[in-house]
């Protein structure tokens, strides 16, 4: 069985002239982030002036599905910043360079 990561991707828009309270705030979440059961990896990009995509990466859907609500306490704080509300997509893995499908459990490359 390969394990399959899953990704929870938000598009972002915010006040781009409270960019550096917006990321003080994300820097005083790191603690919390860390502590969600099965998140892998936490980025946020910035793609344009005032528009950012957050990336966290989960070891399985069910792990995704279970740190809503300690990701919703996380994203409330953020709403201050926020000019629109974030588009939020959900999905596994359909592909990766890392072609690793004989890896089974031990599978880290997708």
């Amino acid at each position: 069985m390969v394990h399959i990561m899953y990704y929870r991707i938000n598009t972002i828009s915010f006040d781009a002239s409270r960019k550096d309270e917006f990321m003080a705030y994300a820097d005083s979440m790191r603690s919390e982030m860390k502590t969600i059961a099965g998140v892998q990896s936490i980025c946020i990009i910035e793609t344009s002036e005032g528009q950012a995509t957050g990336v966290a990466i989960y070891d399985s859907k069910a792990s995704a599905e279970d740190a809503l609500p300690q990701i919703q306490k996380i994203m409330g704080g953020m709403k201050e910043f926020f000019t629109a509300p974030p588009d939020l997509k959900l999905g596994p893995v359909m592909w990766s360079m890392n072609d690793k499908s004989d890896c089974g459990d031990e599978c880290c490359c997708c």
